[in-house]
């Protein structure tokens, strides 16, 4: 049975993982049991690369034995928004099709793979957590040990409460006698420990450039506390129990951007390269290496990119597609959407360097995925080693922005957004824009994105649309749609009235009732807002007596 009994009573720690970057890289040493594991603090590093490990995860097989679906965060973030279709061919992955419109039963996979991740993740961090305060050795490193275990927990939480709601809390690991008897806590009470969690991280992690490059990827006091901010964007938006507000965002991202940590990278096409991993515009992102099996727990690499790769030139599944609705939103001269889409119709077809074959049948749409383009298939197909961003610089500043307009301070928001926009017009096209070319050297000729000199509602406005910009399939549209107030009635328009027949998108999947069938799925936000939930895995609500979310047998 897939149960948190499994993922939280039973702590696995990667003792002997080979690792996606160099702090991962550590070797097993002798035999260890769950009683003198942590008196050798290389095994402390050991148990806590572990931990780091869950969130290479794409699928594999739980501690109970049973298989872990698929639960990539651009399922929810990126194609369950305006801004992406599920992609591949009509009949590919139907219980997809379940998930965009609210169809989506308690019993399907779908429900419960990012249960499994996460709990799993928050399993192993609870070992660590508990371990850590007995040993004796390195206090410094002890204490960073105990943030990064801290910032991941946090992280996990997250990952859980904003598909879930409420789930229940653990902070240490279960015992026997405690199954079944943890109930569900409320949205508001995770994100209390979430919020204790990472301020306690940000407090005990040292700054990005106190690592060494053997440790780059690890969690760092700018990651929590961008984390944080996030968080709190969301929490304001739809925990009606909050007390969190916009001068908490402010504050933690004019933390971050004051560190002077982090800096826009100069060319935003060069962010979806492999050799600009961990650039300085890096805030936190999942790590990947290239190793000799793509099947977990042994795979290093990541099938985010096989995934969303072009079925008709083998270079993957066709999932995730851009929408028209998201070309649209771009000016043409803007450089970005070179990053974000390639297909037949745009530039010839043209992918690094060379024009390539496309198959619409196979894709949802017209375009597939640039930020997701590999320019040559690895040798392991579902193991890419290319890291997956989770924070970029870009949107602390956009982050600031939004917060500052509440705070009645438009003068810091503009200017925030135009340092984003200033990036993009000094930008080139994407690598490998011109044929024959594997280079930056393409460039439009003139780039139309003006200064934002907006004021009042209509600033509040340019700021959401300059996220959707810049952040495009980078698994955050669904979020923003959801704590703006948004979703329900831009949903209702891009993905059932205007596919309807006759209508401009007529060509791709309509979502019929779309927005009742999410109306019944909610539970009550702030002022007025309601906030989709995906099913709680049915196993669960049986084995916890946990209240199912509202909508679902």
């Amino acid at each position: 049975m897939k149960n948190i009994r499994y993922y939280i009573l039973t702590a696995i720690v990667a003792i002997s993982l080979s690792g996606c970057n160099d702090f991962l890289d550590l070797k097993p040493q002798g035999s260890e049991n769950s009683d003198n594991f942590f008196l050798q603090k290389e095994n402390a590093v050991r148990a806590v690369n572990g931990i780091y490990d869950q969130l290479q995860l794409d699928e594999g097989a739980g501690p109970d034995g049973q298989w872990m679906a698929h639960h990539h965060d651009w399922f929810i973030g990126d194609v369950i928004s305006d801004d992406a279709e599920k992609g591949s061919n009509d009949g590919d992955y139907l219980e997809f099709r379940d998930l965009v419109g609210w169809d989506l039963k308690s019993s399907q996979s779908m429900s419960s793979s990012f249960w499994i991740h996460g709990f799993w993740g928050v399993s192993r961090a609870n070992y660590v957590l508990e371990s850590l305060p007995k040993v004796t050795w390195d206090p410094k490193l002890r204490d960073r040990l105990t943030g990064e275990a801290l910032f991941l927990r946090g992280y996990f939480y997250w990952y859980l409460v904003r598909i879930y709601g409420g789930v229940p809390i653990f902070t240490s690991s279960v015992k026997p006698s405690d199954f079944g008897t943890v109930k569900r806590a409320s949205i508001n009470e995770v994100y209390t420990q979430i919020a204790a969690d990472l301020t306690q991280a940000a407090e005990l992690l040292p700054e990005k450039s106190q690592y060494g490059a053997s440790d780059m990827g690890r969690a760092t006091k700018g990651a929590a506390k961008a984390l944080l901010a996030r968080i709190y964007m969301y929490q304001i938006g739809t925990d009606k129990d909050s007390k969190t507000t916009w001068q908490q965002v402010y504050d933690l991202t004019n933390a971050v951007i004051s560190s002077g940590e982090y800096s826009l990278m100069s060319n935003y096409a060069k962010l979806w390269e492999t050799e600009n991993d961990n650039s300085e515009e890096s805030v936190f992102e999942i790590q990947f290496g290239i190793g000799s099996s793509d099947l977990a727990p042994a795979s290093i690499g990541t099938n985010f990119y096989n995934f969303q790769g072009n079925r008709k030139d083998d270079s993957g599944w066709g999932f995730n597609n851009p929408t028209k609705d998201l070309v649209a939103a771009y000016d043409a001269t803007d450089p970005r959407l070179s990053c974000v889409i390639y297909g037949e119709t745009y530039n010839n077809g043209i992918l690094y360097g060379k024009k390539r074959k496309y198959d619409r049948k196979e894709q949802g749409t017209n375009w597939l995925n640039r930020k997701a383009a590999l320019p040559v298939k690895p040798a392991q197909a579902k193991a890419a080693d290319r890291n997956i961003k989770i924070i970029r610089y870009a949107d602390v500043l956009l982050m600031n922005a939004e917060a500052a307009y509440y705070l009645n301070k438009p003068a810091e928001a503009q200017a925030k957004v135009n340092q984003v926009r200033q990036r993009a017009r000094n930008s080139t096209y994407c690598m490998g824009y011109a044929e024959g070319k594997m280079d930056y050297s393409a460039a439009p000729a003139s780039v139309n994105l003006p200064n934002i000199t907006s004021t009042g509602a209509q600033l509040l406005q340019d700021i959401w649309k300059e996220r959707r910009l810049e952040l495009a399939m980078e698994q955050l549209r669904f979020y923003d749609l959801v704590r703006t107030g948004r979703f329900f009635d831009v949903m209702n328009v891009e993905k059932d009235q205007k596919r309807a027949d006759g209508q401009p998108y007529s060509d791709q999947y309509r979502y019929a009732n779309i927005k009742a069938n999410a109306l019944t799925k909610t539970i009550d936000g702030p002022n007025g807002n309601k906030v989709p939930l995906l099913p709680l895995p049915q196993t669960e609500v049986q084995a916890w007596g946990m209240e199912q979310n509202p909508g679902y047998n």
